[in-house]
């Protein structure tokens, strides 16, 4: 577990966690690939109560999902940037988009969900579990 610290591009939203793990999850979804403005979106999932904020992010609730649940799409107000989301299976745990982070060292992927959506392009090459649609991970039972 690792303290991690990092903010949004105007610098309005700003964050750390404390005992981080190094292992996160990357959703090649749609409306990930949409709120991003990228192929996919790593994520570093942490209990809520350790992601301490300062700054208002806004929060768009995404009920136009797949997996049919609701997803609370945390972003920057003034720049955009995104922030974290919360899933409704999952309502203590903050998946938090590892692009905002200031330091990157030691991540590796746990898991890939949603690859049936992923890009042609994109390749993956780690050891990262990969699943077709919902890994249906469990992170605050363990799973």
């Amino acid at each position: 577990m690792t303290k991690r610290q990092g903010r949004c591009v105007c610098g309005d939203v700003n964050y750390h966690i404390s005992n981080a793990p190094n292992e996160l999850d990357v959703c090649h979804c749609k409306n990930c690939q949409r709120q991003s403005g990228s192929a996919y979106a790593p994520f570093l999932a942490v209990p809520i109560d350790t992601l301490a904020l300062t700054g208002e992010p806004k929060c768009f609730r995404d009920d136009d999902t797949v997996s049919g649940r609701a997803v609370e799409r945390y972003f920057c107000g003034r720049c955009g940037s995104p922030i974290y989301v919360r899933v409704e299976r999952a309502p203590n745990t903050a998946y938090v988009f590892t692009g905002t982070m200031d330091d990157l060292s030691e991540l590796q992927p746990k898991c890939h969900g949603w690859i049936t959506t992923k890009h042609d392009w994109v390749e993956i090459n780690d050891q990262g579990e990969q699943f077709a649609s919902d890994p249906a991970l469990m992170p605050e039972s363990g799973g």
